[in-house]
């Protein structure tokens, strides 16, 4: 969330203009989203889903 933060504070992600962030951490995903929404960011999170096993 911290990232998310100093993204938004540093106009890296400006509420104003679409533009879709992905972050990971914890066994948590993260999608930030603007939609360009005059002053919005939409919030999805939810658990990363693992990787499937692979037999050799």
């Amino acid at each position: 969330m911290k990232q998310l933060e100093l993204m938004l504070t540093g106009g890296e992600l400006n509420p104003r203009h679409q533009h879709t962030v992905t972050l990971y951490a914890k066994g948590l995903t993260c999608e930030a989203d603007t939609l360009g929404s005059c002053g919005y960011v939409y919030l999805a999170v939810y658990p990363t889903p693992a990787a499937p096993a692979t037999t050799v």
